[in-house]
């Protein structure tokens, strides 16, 4: 519990499936109603080292799921393999720029996206490739909220998409 709200943060994978669940319960202990940025960030290696394979990596973003998707044709044994980073939540603001994310001199502890009010929904080849994600909520007194968010990777993009709409629901039941 931080600042009157309540945190927790349960993190699964299916056993029959290809993406990481990340669900996120904030709960609002206070009398006051309470406005809150929530803000998802993923670098996207999609090989084996990032400094080698940040520049083949192409990102986009999915209109029809609110996903990012990133693949990598120039990696040999991987090269069909879609990746997807997607929430339960309506994104506001989002890039695939990781220099955009970090900022000049930034570093993951203090990201200067941290200090922007939007991303500018960078996608595209030739960036240093990330998944950064960021929606806000108001949570009345007492009141609950719950964001997924997904993490994974599927063999096509219809399959990563199939994949978002599957697992981005607001009710996830946990086995």
């Amino acid at each position: 519990t931080s600042h009157g709200i309540s945190q927790e943060l349960l993190v699964f994978a299916p056993v029959k499936g290809n993406a990481k669940i990340s669900r996120l319960k904030l709960k609002n202990l206070t009398s006051r109603k309470r406005s809150i940025s929530i803000t998802y960030f993923a670098e996207l290696v999609l090989g084996v080292e990032r400094a080698q394979s940040a520049p083949f990596v192409i990102t986009e973003f999915d209109a029809a799921t609110g996903a990012i998707l990133a693949r990598n044709p120039y990696n040999n044994e991987f090269a069909e393999r879609v990746a997807f980073v997607a929430t339960s939540a309506e994104i506001q603001f989002w890039t695939c720029d990781r220099r955009e994310f970090l900022g000049r001199n930034g570093t993951l502890a203090r990201p200067a996206a941290m200090l922007h009010t939007k991303l500018s929904g960078a996608s595209g080849a030739g960036l240093d490739p990330c998944a950064a994600m960021q929606t806000s909520i108001e949570i009345a007194p007492d009141e609950t909220f719950e964001i997924i968010f997904l993490l994974g990777e599927e063999d096509s993009s219809e399959n990563a998409r199939a994949s978002v709409l599957c697992y981005s629901q607001k009710r996830i039941v946990e086995e």
